[in-house]
């Protein structure tokens, strides 16, 4: 069978056609091709079968992802559709040394781990240590970790500080998605699926031109699915999905005289959060038994005395994901609304030089109540409110000659948080005096952050280039924080914090041929300092805390071998973190800390396969190793027992996770073609909180999915069955201490399944 395939070339600038200000427009047309992939598009021709070139933006210009001398995994747009990745968490099964957590459950504020720098913590007056970019543009707030992902031209994920030409908060790396931009010829397509839990996800996209030089793109996707937990309390069903998003793009072509594109898109989200397992750590209900097992702590087997029942017994009889307890009176409710818009201006300035100018501006609300204890009884029952405005402006010059490449500018961003805590209880748990306040918190918080960055790179020879880059970065945040009625000390509080970094790197890439690119490096970044946003149980756990800074030092290898068949890239690196941000929830009663924990050092080494093994046949494969471990003094008391974070590993940093990924193509003439895919990825055991406590150790496991898919002769249409986690794996994405007999758990999603119909014009 002969087939054309749609254009999945991977491109940074605002449109198509000859202009540099245009991207390039790349059609091509293949004989018996393969699209794949995650980490890239692969494709098999029947006179020749070459892995596609992926282009990146990870160094702020157009560059093929083999010539980055950055760790980097691209997807593409046809990736992440051949895949069947639907949220912004689904790729990090398939990025070595990737990990997440889901303290709320996915749809609220999921935290990245990148080579195991993540901060866990539940309150949105922090942000990430792993960058969340869209479209160039930074999001500050945690809640859009849990973007939805349509109409996107790649995803990139930069692993590593990226402190340079990125700046803040990127001391594990980063994560930018990058949307398809208007076209000048007309193109739209849909899509349907539907799956458990009556799923329905429904996307479709138009683009096209509007008039001379003037062109649009609108795209926007549903998702709805009635919930995978059942409350065993009252049967109402939780955890389910009700988003909604949209883009609109205008993109502005002046030829030679360059372009500007505007970028209008939102979304909202209006379900019930996720139900906590509820996890008892004694054999009894006396105060005095005897701690049990994990196993049987995990398994919902075990007592806590606070509460006069085990885990099982507090969901009705039943301990798995499908089913949990929940009492909060005014349910589980998430609603997230976001609204922004962003103006790209590229113009040219000489020759060789373009100027460019991002200008953006988010907001967010949020709304999320949840039961922190996941029992029958109304005890530990929280609402958080979020109300959030995020100014950015970015200024940048790029050059180039014949020996160097540059790229120079300016940043600003400005945020404003609004959050309310707000703790309702009751007496019917716990006579203890505290437990009968109504908690509040009304926090605020203003953060104002300049810099100034440029990165130079100069070739020695052909084949050996230097790179050097500095950013100096300076910060302000203004703190007040009202509390009261409260369940600690009533604390007013009125501070600020100014901080100020120097980060940057130095480089030297060596290609010894046009295939091969080795690279070392030694680059450093810094995390923003803050303060707590919740639970702060006395004066000096609303203290500033001080700014994170890490130093890398990378070795690299890229290559391209058997004729463009095979694609190897591994890296190994060594980190160490000066004042690792970590919080620390103590126990309800003693509340919560954000400190500088102490040091952080890190080894490990990464390694991603691309192979055609024949023209109908590909692999794609990665292996993630990692050792990390605490050089601190700090002690803390949790859950009545006494930990220090000496020695302790970082969470959700698993020693060992690999990926697979197998894909075969079956010709039907001019019936069309078969797509058969399995995916696998594995995590190693590992602990999903800072203290390292027993508690808190989640087993090693695995996930598969599965995918078989049909394809016009044209390919027009596609029709594919698909199920994830086939088989129906328990684990946990998340666990806390609460108390010295109690805790709770976040279930990862159980098996799903659907099938999907998608059209393209």
């Amino acid at each position: 069978m002969q087939r054309t395939l749609p254009t999945q070339f991977i491109t940074s600038s605002l449109t198509h056609g000859a202009s540099p200000f245009r991207a390039r427009r790349i059609a091509l047309a293949l004989t018996a091709g393969l699209l794949t992939g995650a980490g890239s598009s692969v494709f098999a021709a029947t006179s020749q079968s070459v892995i596609e070139e992926v282009l990146v933006t990870a160094q702020k210009r157009e560059q093929s992802m083999q010539d980055v001398s950055v760790a980097v995994t691209a997807f593409s747009g046809a990736a992440i559709e051949k895949m069947g990745f639907e949220e912004g968490l689904d790729i990090t099964q398939q990025v070595p040394n990737m990990n997440f957590f889901a303290i709320f459950g996915e749809a609220s504020s999921p935290s990245i781990s990148l080579r195991g720098i993540s901060l866990v913590n539940f309150s949105d007056s922090w942000e990430s240590p792993v960058a969340l970019y869209v479209d160039d543009v930074y999001r500050g707030n945690p809640a859009g970790s849990a973007i939805q992902l349509f109409d996107l031209e790649r995803v990139e994920v930069l692993r590593g500080p990226q402190g340079t030409l990125y700046g803040r908060n990127t001391t594990g790396g980063l994560v930018h998605y990058v949307s398809k931009r208007p076209t000048e010829t007309f193109e739209s397509s849909a899509s349907v699926s539907y799956g458990r839990y009556a799923e329905v996800i429904a996307e479709g996209m138009m683009s096209g031109q509007l008039a001379d030089g003037l062109m649009g793109r609108a795209a926007i996707k549903r998702t709805h699915n009635d919930g995978w937990q059942v409350n065993a309390v009252d049967g109402q069903k939780l955890n389910d999905t009700n988003s909604f998003g949209y883009r609109l793009q205008l993109l502005r072509d002046y030829g030679d005289d360059g372009q500007w594109l505007l970028n209008v898109h939102g979304s909202q989200a209006d379900q019930q959060s996720v139900g906590f397992a509820h996890m008892g750590y004694l054999e009894s209900a006396d105060e005095s038994a005897a701690t049990c097992s994990i196993a049987r702590i995990q398994s919902g087997l075990c007592t806590s005395a606070t509460f006069d029942m085990t885990g099982r017994e507090a969901a009705g009889g039943i301990f798995d994901p499908g089913q949990v307890a929940s009492s909060s009176p005014g349910g589980l409710t998430t609603d997230i609304k976001t609204f922004g818009s962003s103006l790209t201006v590229e113009l040219p300035v000489t020759e060789g030089v373009t100027f460019t100018s991002v200008s953006a501006l988010e907001t967010l609300d949020k709304f999320m109540q949840d039961d922190g204890d996941g029992t029958p009884v109304v005890f530990f029952d929280e609402q958080y409110s979020v109300d959030a405005e995020q100014l950015t402006q970015e200024f940048r010059l790029n050059g180039r000659s014949a020996r160097t490449k540059w790229v120079t500018g300016l940043y600003y961003y400005d945020d404003h948080r609004d959050l309310l805590t707000e703790a309702p209880t009751t007496e019917s748990a716990r006579t203890d005096d505290w437990y009968e306040f109504f908690h509040r918190e009304d926090v605020s918080l203003d953060s104002q952050s300049w810099a100034v960055f440029g990165q130079y790179e100069y070739d020695f020879t052909s084949q050996l280039t230097g790179i050097a880059g500095v950013r100096y970065t300076e910060e302000k945040r203004q703190f007040r924080q009202d509390a009261g009625p409260s369940f600690y000390e009533e604390i007013d509080v009125r501070d600020s914090l100014e901080e100020d970094s120097v980060t940057g790197k130095l480089g030297l890439d060596w290609r010894p041929n046009p295939d091969t690119l080795i690279y070392g490096s030694v680059s450093t970044g810094f995390k923003s300092g803050g303060f707590s946003g919740s639970y702060n149980a006395s004066l000096e756990a609303t203290r500033p805390v001080e700014a994170e800074d890490i130093t890398n030092l990378e070795l690299g290898y890229k290559n391209t071998m058997a004729g463009g068949r095979v694609r190897l890239n591994a890296s190994v690196f060594t980190y160490e973190v000066e004042g690792y941000q970590a919080q620390v929830f103590l126990t309800v009663a003693d509340g919560s800390v954000i400190t500088n924990a102490g040091d952080v050092t890190g080894t490990g080494a990464e390694v991603e396969l691309n192979a055609q093994v024949t023209d109908n046949f590909e692999v794609i494969a990665g292996l993630g190793w990692l050792d990390t471990e605490f050089d601190s003094e700090q002690i803390f008391i949790v859950a009545g027992d006494e930990y220090t974070f000496d020695g302790n590993e970082l969470p959700s940093a698993p020693n060992l996770t690999y990926n697979l990924v197998a894909r075969y193509y079956q010709g039907l003439g001019d019936r069309g073609e078969l797509t058969y895919q399995v995916d696998y990825s594995w995590q190693d055991d590992h602990f999903l909180q800072i203290e390292n406590d027993p508690y808190s150790k989640q087993s090693a496991y695995g996930l598969v999915n599965a995918k078989l898919s049909w394809m016009s002769p044209e390919g027009t249409w596609t029709v594919a069955a698909f199920v994830t986690n086939l088989t129906d794996e328990e684990y946990f994405t998340y666990q806390n201490t609460l108390g010295s007999d109690w805790g709770y758990g976040v279930w990862g999603k159980p098996r799903m399944g659907g099938v999907r119909v998608g059209w393209k014009f």
